[in-house]
């Protein structure tokens, strides 16, 4: 093998390990002394191992936002970035219409930056902005890439690398809303482009949070 090659399987290797061993000192069992998510059961909730582990991202208006956000709440999340060409405009159109059509609810939203190189604090203001977020129930969020990582393996996406062939910044990304019980715990996922799917996820976070 070239001295080059080499190098480079080292690195990769060693990022791989260093994901690995983030992960495994930063985990704590997902919101501990809050009630169990409904349908836990694998057989009756097929999403039952997935969950959103502790972390530490900032917001819109550069405050920090960590795990207790979700802690004792339901909330709908997504992952987004602000330069996406298709997907995150609609599914930001549809975080904001889960938004209205919740507003006498207790349910929160939660948006995930996956280009934080480019999602930096103004940036993501500025965008929040744009779909007229509710600053008091939908954060949007930045923060280290290696965290955001995290955050993916809990709900089990492996983040793709960033494609810019077709002359936009295109990066393989979860394109579900994920409602998330007041332990942490994925209860549902749901498709941002399916009306009836959204409608369910509507219909579900207004039962839950009502």
């Amino acid at each position: 093998m070239r001295p080059k090659v080499l190098i480079r399987s080292m690195i990769l290797l060693l990022i791989t390990l260093a994901g690995i061993l983030i992960f495994w000192f930063t985990y704590t069992p997902p919101g501990e002394g809050y009630p169990e998510t409904p349908l836990l059961d694998a057989g009756e909730n097929p999403y039952a191992e997935l969950f959103i582990p502790a972390f530490t991202l900032t917001d819109q208006f550069g405050e920090t936002v960590d795990e207790s956000y979700l802690d004792g709440k339901y909330t709908v999340v997504d992952f987004f970035y602000t330069s996406c060409p298709l997907i995150c405009p609609g599914m930001s159109a549809a975080m904001r219409e889960v938004q209205n059509a919740t507003t006498d609810t207790g349910l929160q939203l939660l948006s995930i930056s996956i280009d934080p190189e480019v999602d930096t604090v103004p940036v993501i203001k500025r965008y929040a902005e744009g779909f007229r977020a509710d600053p008091q129930r939908w954060k949007f969020t930045t923060g280290d890439m290696d965290m955001v990582s995290i955050l993916l393996m809990g709900v089990n996406f492996d983040l793709g690398d960033l494609n810019t062939d077709d002359g936009f910044r295109n990066i393989d990304h979860p394109s579900s809303l994920i409602l998330v019980g007041p332990d942490r715990r994925v209860i549902g996922l749901y498709r941002y482009s399916d009306p009836d799917e959204l409608e369910s996820l509507i219909e579900k976070a207004r039962e839950l949070a009502g």
